[in-house]
């Protein structure tokens, strides 16, 4: 069954045409190493980065360095390929972090991005219900596809009584904006090409991963050939962004 892992091989299998042996490529938000370690397989030469180390005895796929979450330490265009997935929308300081990208890129290097949808949004909102009532009756999912939601275990110690309940009833924002409804549009493709361009790329190519899934993997069992033709009716959890430097 379709688990967290499953559903990014999938979407890295939509860029993975963009990897070749021998070049040099720079992943951020690197988490468990899963993708780094599939980019890896394809015979490139992976550094992958994170502001946070796994968990003790969280699986490991590939080394992941850690850092400070602004600047790279690497020098001047030194990156063939600049990858991200599901990650840019965590980063609170986005200007910095692109201008550092674009920074450790070559002249003729490619930045790929892969990021969550206004549809993801929209189908995580309401899935939230029914993740509150799976909780409620004591029924537990076999995985969940994005770790930044948070569980409902220990969320009244941790945020109070007031908040806890807000929580309840109606869903909180994924990344690092105000609320769930203003990602309505910090995820669309409008506001991502508009960032973009702001920060001196270029795009190259959009595309939706055609693959349907929501915040919470209330349907774990679900196939992956199920979730690309819900994809094409409900729209795709995420899009890929492909970036050049601007002249």
């Amino acid at each position: 069954m379709p688990n967290l892992v499953d559903l990014r091989g999938a979407e890295f299998n939509r860029v993975k045409h963009y990897f070749h042996p021998g070049i040099r490529v720079l992943e951020i938000g690197g988490g468990n190493g899963f993708q780094a370690s599939l980019i890896a397989a394809l015979g490139a030469n992976v550094e992958s980065i994170d502001v946070a180390g796994q968990p003790v005895g969280a699986e490991s796929h590939f080394f992941v360095s850690l850092y400070d979450g602004r600047t790279l330490s690497f020098p001047d265009h030194v990156f063939d390929r600049v990858f991200s997935s599901n990650v840019l929308e965590h980063i609170r300081d986005l200007e910095a972090t692109l201008a550092e990208s674009r920074r450790v890129m070559k002249d003729d290097g490619v930045a790929i991005h892969i990021l969550p949808t206004p549809a993801w949004r929209m189908w995580t909102s309401l899935s939230h219900y029914i993740h509150i009532l799976m909780r409620v009756t004591g029924i537990r999912r076999a995985d969940t596809t994005q770790s930044s939601i948070t569980p409902t275990e220990g969320l009244l110690q941790a945020v109070g009584v007031w908040n806890g309940i807000k929580r309840v009833l109606r869903a909180g924002p994924h990344g690092e904006y105000p609320s769930a409804l203003s990602e309505f549009w910090y995820f669309s493709r409008r506001r991502w090409v508009d960032v973009f361009q702001h920060n001196g790329f270029e795009i190259v190519a959009m595309a939706p991963s055609n693959i349907f899934y929501t915040g919470y993997g209330v349907f774990p069992w679900m196939p992956m050939a199920v979730r690309r033709v819900l994809a094409r009716m409900l729209g795709s959890a995420t899009r890929i962004f492909v970036l050049r430097k601007s002249p």
